[in-house]
């Protein structure tokens, strides 16, 4: 083949690619789409992926209806083929002269809908704002319960607030920040809500707010050598079908006599530190009592975390169990779908503490840390309901021991 045929024959492909080719009928795209679908780990699926995304990707804004929808799906894998398709499309046609009419009625409302996939509603936002510059700022506001653009929203209301606040419009600088508080569940978001609020002279529980709870009975240290704390079955599991017994004492690690002792956790996000509590000890075992007040029969979630390792127990239930050594207390690391009656539950903690580690300089830091909320991460309305029986035994207990 010679030279100028050679040039010719790169010019026409050049002009061509990422051109929209024929119309394809509506069974050959949907055969198409569902080729993606069935896309998987490990590669499954793509190379019949690959030329499904190349002959779709030569239709025009017509797909996008049906683009959106199967981009709205759990299959991360056939959501980034997807993503592809929209991509190549989009980009063509923003960049034709005088730019096509968009569906944005349609694009806007699929943003609107909290049940889509938020991943696809941002990135389709980012369309709308380049077709009509604003959209963003108009919106946002509107969508402090979105599970997608919840975060977006506190922030813009923090702002509003700072401008206002900045402007001497206090009033309105705690209607926002308020606002703010009331829908963030970030929990670093919930904290500089807080503070906002502090500074124009209202004060707010954080700890009422995500669900922490901070009021129990401790009790510890059994000696636990080793990682052997978790496996040990003690006097307080064994009760815990019936009723812990507050006023009990036992014979804890070095061979003294421990007891049940009232704790409330000052801590602005509701951590325990059990070495002040209970002990600032290692290779140990020590529990945590607590009776909290419903107000309805509700689905919840139990978020915790520990150092090092956790089992609760609900209304006499093992419902979480966690073996993790020195693996630091962190904000909802641990969850568990849990159901709460309405009136009063009874809860029991275990949380050991392993051998120091293997680094000397890292601190042994045995917490604590647990809320009752929804899926969402906001409060379910629960509060403390230590009983006055359980305060009397355990103060019989202190001075029967003296």
């Amino acid at each position: 083949m010679s030279r100028t045929r050679v040039l010719v024959l790169w010019l026409v492909v050049g002009l061509t690619v990422g051109r929209p080719g024929p119309e394809a009928s509506a069974g050959e795209i949907a055969d198409d789409l569902s080729a993606v679908a069935r896309t998987g780990p490990g590669g499954r699926g793509s190379v019949a992926a690959r030329k499904a995304t190349d002959r779709l990707s030569r239709n025009g804004l017509e797909l996008l209806p049906r683009l959106l929808e199967a981009m709205d799906t759990d299959n991360i894998v056939a959501a980034n083929w997807y993503r592809t398709v929209y991509e190549r499309i989009t980009r063509r046609e923003l960049a034709r002269d005088p730019v096509p009419d968009f569906p944005v009625s349609l694009l806007k409302t699929y943003v609107a809908n909290p049940k889509r996939q938020g991943r696809v509603r941002r990135l389709v936002l980012d369309l709308v704002e380049r077709l009509e510059p604003g959209t963003t700022d108009s919106l946002i506001p509107s969508l402090l319960s979105d599970p997608e653009f919840r975060d977006d929203a506190v922030a813009a209301a923090l702002v509003r607030g700072d401008r206002a606040r900045k402007a001497g419009r206090t009033r309105e600088a705690s209607g926002e920040y308020r606002k703010a508080f009331q829908a963030a569940r970030n929990s670093g978001q919930i904290g500089t809500a807080a503070d906002r609020l502090k500074a124009v002279g209202q004060e707010v529980s954080v700890v009422t707010h995500m669900g922490f709870v901070t009021n129990w009975f401790l009790l510890g240290p059994f000696d636990a050598p080793g990682t052997t704390g978790f496996e040990l079955v003690l006097p307080p599991e064994k009760q815990v079908k019936t009723t812990v017994n507050l006023a009990a004492t036992y014979a804890g690690k070095g061979g003294g006599r421990i007891k049940w002792t009232r704790h409330q956790s000052g801590d602005r996000f509701g951590q325990s530190n059990l070495n002040a509590a209970i002990a600032a000890v290692k290779e140990a075992v020590g529990y945590a009592y607590t009776e909290v007040i419903s107000p309805r029969k509700q689905s919840v979630q139990i978020r915790c975390g520990a150092d090092d390792n956790i089992t609760i127990w609900l209304n006499g239930k093992r419902v979480l169990r966690r073996l993790q050594w020195l693996n630091g207390t962190r904000l909802d690391r641990f969850r568990a779908a849990v159901t709460l009656k309405k009136g009063r539950n009874r809860m029991l903690v275990k949380v050991c503490q392993g051998p120091q580690h293997k680094n000397p300089a890292v601190p042994n830091n045995w917490s604590l840390q647990l809320r009752f909320c929804d899926a969402a991460g906001g409060s379910v309305g629960v509060t403390s309901g230590l009983p006055e029986v359980a305060r009397k035994n355990a103060a019989v207990s202190r001075e029967s021991s003296r």
